[in-house]
């Protein structure tokens, strides 16, 4: 007895094989067969005829940074077979925070460059956290989505440098404080480390 048959789509794997007919069998949360299952008993059976089905997409370049705290399905990539995302690209991410002036500054990036709404962010997001396992932790069991979060340059750099990010070089002194809050949100959880050279990628203030 299964919980679910999805039964009549064509299966594609995701191998590069040719998709194959097939019904799709879940247990306990996991796919327990696939092939013909007609005599398979379910709980649920869903009706996939003239579907595809298949492993959910990665979409590895996303900014529902701040989008999952009042979407936390990720609209609309979830409706299009997404169901891991990875977010934090291009060096723009909400954490770490060294204070208030920081939130702001991150905001005001994310309007200039991502195209998000000043009221979404103001309504969406409250800013309460500091350190990026913090925020990992405001994340973590509220999102309908598997989510993987770079940590972002601009954020380190604004942290440690306040102003002085977009003016000058970071002293070997800013370099190591960046070092060892990267370090920290590696360690929380955080995929990786992003950046950009892009020069479209600018804060709020267009520098």
């Amino acid at each position: 007895m299964f919980d679910v048959v999805i039964r009549g789509g064509t299966v594609v794997d995701g191998t590069g094989r040719p998709g194959v007919p097939a019904d799709v069998a879940i247990a306990d949360g996991r796919i327990a067969a696939v092939g013909d299952l007609a005599e398979g008993e379910a709980a649920q059976v869903v009706n996939a005829d003239g579907l595809v089905v298949c492993p959910g997409f990665v979409d590895p370049h996303t900014h529902y940074d701040a989008q999952l705290f009042w979407d936390p399905v990720a609209s609309p990539s979830n409706l299009h077979g997404v169901t891991s995302v990875v977010m934090g690209n291009c060096g723009f991410t909400l954490a770490p925070l060294g204070d208030a002036s920081d939130a702001a500054y991150l905001g005001a990036m994310m309007v200039q460059v991502e195209g998000m709404s000043p009221a979404a962010l103001e309504l969406g997001v409250d800013w309460q956290w500091r350190s990026f396992a913090d925020y990992l932790g405001r994340l973590d069991g509220n999102v309908g989505v598997n989510v993987a979060a770079m940590v972002g340059h601009c954020a380190l750099r604004r942290a440690v440098m306040k102003d002085d990010a977009v003016t000058r070089e970071a002293t070997d002194d800013e370099l190591a404080e960046m070092q060892r809050l990267l370090g920290e949100a590696l360690a929380a959880g955080g995929l990786g480390f992003s950046t950009t050279r892009s020069f479209t990628h600018t804060d709020g203030n267009g520098v």
